[in-house]
C-alpha cells in the first residue's frame, strides 16, 4: 500500500456514511464496498428510519447520505427534500437504475452532490463519498468560521461601548459594521485629571485577524501610555513593526495597515492635538456654527512606508467645541451619495439604538464608526449648533450654483427630516442667493478666492444656521440703514436682500458684508412626526 492509499483509508475512517436503500441485499452490498474501503455505515431501510437516524446523535457525525431513488411510500428525492429542510450541509447521492436520467436533474435540483447508475461499481462509489465528504467538511468549516466572526463581532461592539469610560469628556458614538468581524475600534484613554486620549482605528480587512490585530494595537497603545510614552512615538513604533516584522515576512504579499486617528485633550489649557494617519481628518465645531477641519493633511495608514507619522495639529478649544470623527465608510458612502459626510454624521449620532438604521445606510459597501467628542459639561446645551454642512468654494463655482444646491437639500434631508418642505425651501433660496454673491462679487469669480458655507443646526431650539464668508475686500454697504429706509418707503435696491432678510429669521451681515449670518426657526413636518 502507497502513502496515497494510506492517507485515503486515513481520510475514510473519519467519514461516517448513511446508505438508505429498501432492498436488503443491495442494501448489504453497497455497505460491504464502504465497510472495505474503511467508512464508518450507518444503514437505514426507507426515508424513515433514515430521517430518524439523521435525527438522532449521530446526526453530527454523517457526512453523506447514499440513497437508492426507487423505493416504496417515499422515494429518494423525498429525503432529499426533508435533507435540504433540515439538514442542508450533507453531502447526498443518489442511485438510479439504467434509464432513469431524467431523474438526474431533478435530483440537482433538490441538492444532490452526485448520483450513479446501477449497478454501481466498488471504486466510483468510494470516490462520490469522497468528494461529497469534503464538501460537507468545507460547509461545515465556514458555518463555524461565519459563527466564530459573528462571536468576535458581537464582542466588538461590547468593547467598543465599555471602552469609554464616564469622565470629564462626552463620546456620542455610533457603530454600524456591514461585516461580521473588522477593525474598527474607538477608546477613551484618561491620562490624568484633564488630560485624555481618544483613539480610533480602522484595520486593513474583515476578518479575524484584522478583529486581532485591533485589539492587539489597542493594547499596546495602552500599555505604552503607562509608560508615559507619547502617542506620536507609539505610532512610529508600531509602524515600524508593521514595516519590519509583519509586512516584511508576508507570504501573501498582502500590506497589513492600520489607519489611526489619535486626538489628546487637555481641557485644563483648553487645548487640542489630532494627529492622523490613513484616517479621515477630523472636523472642530465650535458650536455656534463654524466647523472646519482639524488638520491640513494626515499621514498614510501605519503599516505603508517607514517614517510616516507626521507632527499632531493644535487646536484651542471653546466653551462648546466638539470633534466629529468617522472611519472612511462614512467618506465612502457620502461620496456614493453626493451629500455632506457631516449630515451623515449627525443623523447617525441622532439615531435610536435597537431601532432601523436610515434607508440610505443600505448603500454603506464597508463598517461605519462615527464619533463627537466633546466636554461633558456642555454637550448637548441648548443653543448648540451641530455641523451638518462645512464646504469651501472657489470663485469659479458660482457656475456650479445649481449642483451646490442640490447637494445642500440632499445633506439637509439626510440630517433632518423633520424639516418642513417649505421651510427648506427658504433655506436653499437664501443660502443661494448669498453664495452667489459671495462667489461673483465677493471673489470676483476668481479661482484664487474662495467662499465657505457652513450650514448648522439647533436640534433643541429647532433652528437652522447658515453662515457664508468670502475672502474678498468687503463693502462699505449699510445693510441696517437700508433696511430701515425700506421700511420707511418703497426702495427699489437690494429686493434680494430684503426678501432674505423676510424669510429669515436672523440675518446679519458682518465684517464689511464678507460674513453673512442667517438662521431659520422650524417646526417638525406631519410626514416626519408620523413617521
Amino acid at each position: 500500500m502507497d502513502v496515497g492509499q494510506a492517507n485515503h483509508l486515513a481520510k475514510n475512517a473519519q467519514t461516517a456514511v448513511l446508505l438508505v436503500d429498501d432492498d436488503a441485499i443491495s442494501r448489504r452490498t453497497l455497505q460491504k464496498f464502504l465497510e472495505r474501503d474503511h467508512f464508518q455505515v450507518f444503514s437505514a431501510d426507507g426515508v424513515d428510519s433514515a430521517i430518524t437516524i439523521l435525527n438522532s446523535s449521530e446526526r453530527g457525525r454523517i457526512e453523506c447520505v447514499v440513497t437508492d431513488y426507487r423505493m416504496p411510500e417515499k422515494d429518494g428525492l423525498c429525503l432529499l427534500a426533508w435533507m435540504v429542510e433540515h439538514n442542508p450541509e450533507i453531502g447526498a447521492i443518489m442511485v438510479t437504475a439504467e434509464g432513469e436520467k431524467q431523474l438526474v436533474a431533478e435530483s440537482l435540483r433538490q441538492g444532490a452532490c452526485d448520483f450513479l447508475e446501477k449497478p454501481v461499481d466498488r471504486k466510483v462509489l468510494g470516490q462520490a463519498v469522497r468528494k461529497a465528504a469534503e464538501r460537507i467538511r468545507t460547509a461545515r468549516a465556514r458555518v463555524r468560521a461565519q459563527q466564530d466572526m459573528r462571536a468576535v463581532g458581537a464582542v466588538q461592539q461590547q468593547m467598543i461601548g465599555m471602552a469609554i469610560p464616564d469622565c470629564r469628556v462626552k463620546v456620542d458614538l455610533s457603530y454600524h459594521p456591514s461585516h461580521e468581524a473588522g477593525g474598527d475600534h474607538l477608546a477613551l484613554f484618561q491620562l490624568g485629571n484633564d488630560r485624555f486620549l481618544v483613539l480610533s482605528t480602522d484595520v486593513s480587512g474583515h476578518d479575524l485577524r484584522a478583529a486581532y490585530l485591533s485589539v492587539f494595537f489597542q493594547g499596546f497603545v495602552r500599555g505604552m501610555m503607562h509608560a508615559e510614552t507619547s502617542i506620536e512615538d507609539i505610532l512610529v513604533i508600531f509602524n515600524r513593526y508593521l514595516v519590519s516584522d509583519v509586512n516584511s515576512i508576508s507570504k501573501s504579499g498582502e500590506i497589513t495597515s492600520v489607519a489611526v486617528s489619535a486626538l489628546l485633550l487637555d481641557l485644563q489649557i483648553g487645548m487640542a492635538s489630532t494627529l492622523s494617519c490613513g484616517f479621515p481628518l477630523p472636523y472642530l465645531s465650535d458650536g455656534s456654527g463654524n466647523a472646519r477641519l482639524a488638520g491640513e493633511s494626515g499621514s498614510p495608514p501605519l503599516g505603508w512606508f517607514e517614517d510616516t507619522v507626521n507632527h499632531p495639529a493644535d487646536h484651542e478649544l471653546g466653551e462648546k467645541s466638539r470633534f466629529y470623527i468617522w472611519t472612511d465608510g462614512l467618506d465612502d458612502l457620502a461620496q456614493h451619495l453626493d451629500l455632506s459626510p457631516l449630515s451623515c454624521a449627525f443623523a447617525l449620532l441622532r439615531h435610536r439604538k435597537g431601532t432601523p438604521p436610515p434607508g440610505w445606510m443600505r448603500h454603506a459597501k464597508d463598517d461605519i464608526l462615527v464619533a463627537s467628542v466633546g466636554h461633558r459639561s456642555v454637550i448637548s446645551a441648548a443653543g448648540e449648533f451641530l455641523p451638518l454642512v462645512s464646504n469651501k468654494h472657489p470663485g469659479t463655482d458660482w457656475a456650479r450654483v445649481d449642483a451646490l444646491q442640490a447637494y445642500w437639500a440632499r445633506s439637509l434631508q439626510t440630517a433632518l427630516p423633520e424639516l418642513d418642505e417649505s421651510r427648506l425651501y427658504d433655506v436653499l433660496l437664501c443660502t443661494r442667493e448669498i453664495m452667489l454673491n459671495a462667489l461673483i462679487h465677493g471673489c470676483g469669480k476668481s479661482p484664487d478666492q474662495s467662499a465657505t458655507v457652513d450650514i448648522s443646526c439647533d436640534p433643541a431650539g429647532c433652528v437652522v444656521r447658515v453662515v457664508i464668508q468670502d475672502t474678498g475686500a468687503g463693502h462699505d454697504f449699510d445693510w441696517s440703514a437700508h433696511k430701515k429706509k425700506a421700511e420707511e418707503s418703497l426702495v427699489d435696491e437690494h429686493r434680494g436682500l430684503m426678501l432674505i432678510d423676510a424669510l429669515a429669521s436672523r440675518f446679519e451681515t458682518k465684517a464689511h458684508g464678507t460674513r453673512v449670518e442667517m438662521d431659520f426657526v422650524f417646526s417638525h413636518s406631519d410626514r416626519a412626526l408620523a413617521s
